[in-house]
C-alpha cells in the first residue's frame, strides 16, 4: 500500500472514530419489558428521546441507558405508521444533532448508522444510499433506503451523512437493505407531539 493511500485510509479511520464518539454522546439504549434493546436519540436538552415504536412493545415499562446508567422513561407519543415513539426521561439531557433534509440525499452517498446491534454497544456501520422513496400522495420523503448492515439493536438509532448530520432514524431491514424514517418526518412528529401535550 502506498504512503498516500495509507495516509488516506488512516485519516478516514480517524474521522469515522471521531464520528462514533460524537454519536455516542446523543444515542441511548432503549428497553421495554424485557432484555432486548433498541437505540434512541436524545432530542434537545429537556430529556426527550426519539426511537422506533416497535422498540417499546410495553409502553408503560420503558427505560433508557445513558452514561452507563438506566433511567426510567415515559412514553409521550406513538406514530405507528412511521414507526416512531417519543419518550421523556427527565434525568438525561443532551443536544439535537444537526439535521439535513432527506430530499437532498443522492444515490451513492456514504451514510453511517449508529446503535447497539446484537448487544454490541456503540457500533458504527457504513453504507451507501440507494435512494429516497417518496410518498405518492404528497411527493415528500417517506423512507430512506441504504445498503448498510443493520441488525436488531440498530432500530431507533441515527442514520447520518458523512458530515455527521442526521438524515433519518433506522427502522427496519427489507430484502437486506436498511430502511430509515427521514428526519423531516421525525421533526414534525416531535413538534406535533409536544404541541398536543401542551394543549
Amino acid at each position: 500500500m502506498s504512503v498516500e493511500l495509507l495516509g488516506a485510509v488512516n485519516s478516514f479511520s480517524s474521522s469515522a472514530n471521531a464520528l462514533a464518539e460524537d454519536l455516542g454522546r446523543v444515542v441511548v439504549e432503549v428497553r421495554s419489558g424485557g432484555p432486548g434493546c433498541g437505540a434512541g436519540i436524545v432530542w434537545g436538552s429537556s430529556g426527550l428521546v426519539v426511537t422506533n415504536a416497535h422498540c417499546i412493545p410495553h409502553r408503560d415499562s420503558v427505560d433508557v441507558r445513558a452514561a452507563g446508567r438506566w433511567h426510567p422513561a415515559r412514553t409521550i407519543a406513538i406514530h405507528p405508521r412511521h414507526d416512531l415513539a417519543l419518550l421523556a426521561a427527565s434525568s438525561i439531557s443532551g443536544r439535537t444533532l444537526e439535521s439535513r433534509d432527506a430530499t437532498s440525499l443522492r444515490a451513492g452517498e456514504l451514510v453511517f448508522a449508529f446503535g447497539h446491534p446484537l448487544g454490541v454497544r456503540g457500533a458504527l456501520a457504513m453504507g451507501v444510499v440507494h435512494g429516497v422513496a417518496l410518498d405518492a400522495r404528497t411527493n415528500q420523503p417517506r423512507w430512506i433506503v441504504a445498503d448498510i448492515g443493520l441488525a436488531p439493536g440498530n432500530s431507533g438509532g441515527p442514520l447520518v451523512d458523512a458530515e455527521g448530520r442526521l438524515v433519518g432514524i433506522n427502522s427496519m431491514v427489507v430484502n437486506g437493505l436498511g430502511v430509515a424514517v427521514p428526519v423531516d418526518i421525525v421533526a414534525r412528529f416531535v413538534e406535533r407531539s409536544l404541541a398536543t401535550r401542551a394543549a
